[in-house]
């Protein structure tokens, strides 16, 4: 009786491991020491593909079309997490790229693997557990896209070639989606080309100078109306009537085009999308418009800009002789109004710092804190701040505005103002991150200006004997411990959110890590960094935390002092190319 009891409760427990296999999301495959598949549950074979069981471990790369996340290179066949786990080996979040029969486009996966062990401790095969991240891949990809486009506006690159970027991001976003951006003329009624990498030539020639009006196909009607204009059918729409024929020859049989309008209003072109089937838009193909119009205007705006400020220097340049005089007394008014915007920056800056617990003398302080500041002009785009949060933690922010000069030191003011305004949530890095971008980017906006600020901010609490930050796409700061007398990055590239003054709907999340006594946080702007030798090679970011792990074990002052020695002998001179910003916080003690 007691056997068939055990018997009967094997057989349930096999049922329900069977059914968790066959239900679960995640893909397990598991292989004997003989290297030949043994469970392979419906997730696995819906990610890799069907008939895995039948082949051996050292042909699954070959044949499942498994690879390196270069998306060319095979996986090698005895590096796969499970060849490793019947090796005995434990990975953690290894990635690998799956191009498959039923994924033809492929997928990103993420990959532990457990060697199996009998009771003795032989292995007797490996595990392995396989999470889908395609979805955060490809939107990891798409934000990389976005900074791309948003490195090339700041580096004030050809419009062309910012445009052209922006539509191929779009087009790799949806499986046969072109697009295509249109400018508008200066006379206001006709289009000019802007961007269509990949439109038939006849189509771009044929539309490049037409007019705008109320049935001016998708583009120029959208232009005309200033509102979205959706056509699902351009071979029966009214609106295509005088470019059907175009439409058929070019292979287009849907486009839907949303206007461009700059900060002010005004129409600067339009954004569209073609499809070679008759529909409308989807939801995704909606959200991508929004993201390209916004940074299209971004990009037109500032070339316009630009255009305009040549020309007006152009002028200028005819009147320099007559106006010689005032233009001196006005430049040296200039200049004395720019010293004493230095000086007043300067001035704001904190030149006495906060002990913990708040009000105790400073050699009792559980926190102590240095700077140092180099501004490279007469004003600075730099800016930190140090602050009480609560009784038992400070917060260090510190921010990096785009250029130089006395625009971003006005953004640097703002910010100021705004980390007063929401003082109250500075317990929470990310929740103010959030909201300061939120203000900025209205701000800006109203400002019709092009700005972004980037920023790090931290708050130590020796209470619980932990950091709490966030990063609004600003170079991660350092943690160097005492114990270990080793530097590391604070946070990686997953933790980092984009710079502020750009998206107002972007959300900050904040970190925790743990800290000890004799810890030191560096944080500084990316001028500490980027200078160049006599061979124009730039330092970087790990050759900063090489340098400041190679002097980790030094006290605060004599670190940084090693620190910026080290820097400055690489440049070969004594000062740095762009603003520099340091501060340095020290864990005396925890609570």
């Amino acid at each position: 009786m007691n056997g068939d009891h055990t018997a009967g409760g094997l057989v349930q427990v096999n049922e329900i491991l069977e059914s968790i296999l066959a239900n679960m999301g995640d893909a397990v495959i598991v292989a004997g020491r003989d290297e030949k598949f043994l469970i392979f549950n419906p997730a696995a074979q819906r990610m890799f593909g069907e008939g895995a069981t039948d082949i051996s471990l050292a042909d699954w790369s070959r044949r499942h079309g498994l690879y390196l996340p270069d998306k060319v290179t095979l996986f090698p066949s005895d590096q796969t997490p499970l060849a490793r786990a019947i090796r005995g080996e434990e990975t953690n979040r290894v990635e690998m790229f799956v191009r498959q029969a039923q994924a033809p486009k492929g997928l990103w996966t993420r990959i532990n693997g457990r060697p199996l062990r009998a009771a003795n401790g032989e292995i007797m095969g490996g595990v392995i557990v396989c999470r889908d991240i395609t979805e955060a891949k490809e939107e990891e990809f798409f934000r990389a896209g976005q900074s791309r486009v948003l490195e090339l506006i700041a580096e004030d690159a050809p419009l062309s070639e910012i445009l052209t970027n922006l539509v191929l991001l779009m087009e790799g976003q949806s499986e046969g989606l072109r697009c295509s951006v249109l400018l508008l003329s200066r006379d206001g009624i006709h289009v000019e080309h802007g961007a269509a990498p990949n439109l038939p030539k006849v189509y771009v020639k044929a539309v490049d100078g037409a007019p705008i009006g109320p049935r001016a196909g998708s583009c120029g009607t959208a232009m005309y109306t200033r509102q979205p204009v959706v056509v699902t059918d351009v071979l029966t729409d009214p609106l295509w009537a005088d470019y059907r024929d175009l439409a058929k020859i070019s292979g287009l049989r849907a486009c839907w085009s949303t206007p461009i309008l700059s900060s002010k209003g005004e129409v600067l072109g339009s954004f569209a999308m073609y499809r070679q089937e008759p529909r409308g838009p989807r939801a995704e193909e909606t959200r991508l418009t929004e993201v390209a119009t916004h940074l299209a205007r971004i990009a037109i705006e500032r070339q316009r800009a630009q255009a305009e400020l040549l020309a007006l220097n152009a002028q200028l340049e005819k009147r320099v002789e007559e106006r010689t005089r005032e233009l001196r007394e006005k430049n040296q008014q200039m200049e004395e109004e720019l010293q004493m915007a230095r000086e007043l920056q300067v001035a704001l800056l904190p030149r006495q710092f906060p002990t913990i617990p708040v009000g105790a003398p400073p050699h009792e302080s559980a926190l102590s804190f240095l700077s140092l500041y180099f501004p490279t002009g007469d004003v600075s785009g730099d800016f930190f701040s140090v602050f009480p949060v609560g009784e038992k933690a400070a917060g260090v922010l510190i921010c990096d505005v785009m250029g130089h000069g006395v625009r971003s030191a006005l953004i640097t003011g703002i910010i100021r103002g705004l980390v007063e305004e929401h003082a109250k949530l500075a317990a929470e890095p990310g929740v103010l991150l959030t909201r300061i971008n939120r203000a900025l980017t209205v701000i800006l906006e109203q400002a019709g200006t092009t700005m972004f600020v980037t920023c790090f901010y931290v708050v130590a609490d020796v209470e619980r004997a932990e950091l709490r930050f966030a990063n609004a796409g600003h170079p991660s700061a350092l943690h160097v411990r005492r114990n270990g007398a080793s530097a590391e990055k604070l946070d990686g590239e997953e933790a980092r959110g984009p710079a502020m003054g750009i998206f107002s709907s972007v959300i900050y999340p904040t970190t925790t890590r743990s800290i000890a006594k004799g810890d030191l946080i560096m944080l500084f702007t990316d001028g500490l960094f980027e200078v160049e030798d006599v061979t124009g090679a730039f330092f970087n970011e790990e050759q900063l935390r090489a340098t400041a792990n190679r002097h980790a074990a030094l006290v605060p002052e004599e670190f940084f002092d090693r620190v910026l020695g080290d820097i400055r002998k690489y440049s070969q001179s004594g000062t740095f190319a762009d603003d520099v910003c340091v501060v340095g916080m020290q864990i005396r003690r925890t609570d």
